[in-house]
C-alpha cells in the first residue's frame, strides 16, 4: 500500500496549483497518518514545524492547504537530519543546516506526538495528489485534484487555469513508448500515462483542457521508465535543474533548485526562499558548471 504524504504549503504555492498549473513538490514533509490529529490551523503551525523565519503561515489563520500525494517511486526523501548551524550539524551527522522550529533530530518538535520529518527532492507531483483546505472548524475541503501530467490539476469548487502544454523533462517521470520519449505518469492498475505538448504521430492521442496530447497506455508497452536528474554546480553550490527555457533577450536560462541543505550558504548567495529549506534560483544556463544528467531508475520500474 502507496504511503500518503502531507507538506502544508504557503499560500502562493497554494494559489500557483490552482491559478498558475504548477505542479512541483519540494522541501519538508510528512506522513499524514502522523499528523491525523492536527485538525485546526493552530495543530498545523505545529505539527508542520511553520513557525520558520519569513513563514507566511500564522497558527490562528483562518485556514491552512496542505498538499496530501503518495510517496510513488519517482520521489526520493532524505531525513531531516542536521542542525541550525554547522556545530550542531556535526554533531548529528546530518547534510542540513537550517532555521528553527527545525530540530535536526529527524522529527518535528511536537508534543504528546512523534512525527518524523523526511525533505523530499524536487520533483512533479504525482498523479493522484490533492490540494486539501483545512478551517479552523476541522473541516477539510478537496480544492484540487492533480489528475495526471496530461491533465493537471481539477477542481469542482474553485477555478483551475490549466497549466499549458509545455512539460518540463527535468523532473518527473518520463517513458519511452514505441521508440518516442514522453512525458509520463505509471499508474497503479498496470498503465502509464503519457502525454506531450504537441500532437504525436501515433494515433490515440486526445488532447485534454490543459493543451497536451494523453493517452492511456499498458504498461507492458512502455520500454523504459525514469527519471532525468541533471545535476550542476552554480557559484559552488550543488543544483538540480529543475527546467530550462529561452529567455526574451535569444539566451538559454534555467532553474535550479538547490540541494545543498545548507541555509547560511543559499541565503548568503540570496537564493530565493520557497519555503522552509527550499532555495531556488533562476541562472543562465551558461553558468552552470559540471552539469550531470543521468536517468533515475527505482526498482519498482525497471524492465527485466
Amino acid at each position: 500500500m502507496t504511503t500518503t504524504m502531507q507538506k502544508a504549503v504557503t499560500p502562493q504555492m497554494s494559489r500557483a496549483y490552482v491559478e498558475g498549473g504548477y505542479d512541483r513538490v519540494a522541501g519538508f514533509v510528512v506522513r499524514a497518518a502522523d499528523v491525523a490529529f492536527a485538525t485546526s490551523p493552530s495543530q498545523l503551525f505545529e505539527a508542520h514545524a511553520l513557525g520558520f523565519p519569513g513563514s507566511p503561515h500564522r497558527p490562528d489563520a483562518p485556514h491552512v492547504d496542505v498538499l496530501r500525494f503518495p510517496a510513488t517511486p519517482q520521489l526520493r526523501f532524505e531525513d531531516a537530519v542536521g542542525g541550525t548551524d554547522t556545530e550542531t550539524r556535526a554533531r548529528t551527522g546530518g547534510p542540513f543546516v537550517d532555521r528553527p522550529p527545525f530540530t535536526g533530530l529527524g522529527f518535528v518538535a511536537v508534543r504528546d506526538a512523534v512525527v518524523p520529518l523526511s525533505w523530499v527532492v524536487h520533483s512533479r507531483v504525482p498523479a493522484g495528489s490533492q490540494l486539501v483546505r483545512i478551517g479552523a472548524d476541522g473541516r477539510e475541503t478537496t480544492l484540487a485534484t492533480y489528475v495526471d501530467v496530461g491533465h493537471g490539476w481539477r477542481s469542482d469548487v474553485v477555478p483551475v487555469t490549466p497549466p499549458g502544454p509545455r512539460v518540463s523533462r527535468f523532473v518527473g517521470p518520463m517513458a519511452q513508448w514505441h521508440g518516442t520519449y514522453l512525458s509520463a505518469d505509471p499508474l497503479e492498475d498496470g498503465v502509464v500515462v503519457v502525454a506531450e505538448a504537441t500532437p504525436p504521430d501515433e494515433p490515440g492521442f486526445e488532447q485534454t483542457p490543459a493543451g497536451r496530447w494523453r493517452r492511456v497506455v499498458p504498461a507492458a508497452e512502455v520500454t523504459e521508465l525514469f527519471e532525468l536528474m541533471v545535476t550542476a554546480r552554480w557559484n559552488g553550490l550543488p543544483v538540480r535543474v529543475v527546467d530550462q527555457w529561452t529567455a526574451p533577450e535569444g539566451e538559454a536560462a534555467s532553474r535550479v533548485s538547490y540541494t545543498g541543505h545548507d541555509a547560511d550558504l543559499a541565503e548568503g548567495l540570496r537564493l530565493e526562499k520557497v519555503d522552509a529549506a527550499v532555495y531556488e534560483a533562476t541562472v543562465p544556463t551558461a553558468a552552470l558548471q559540471d552539469v550531470t544528467p543521468t536517468q533515475l531508475v527505482p526498482a519498482a520500474w525497471a524492465r527485466g
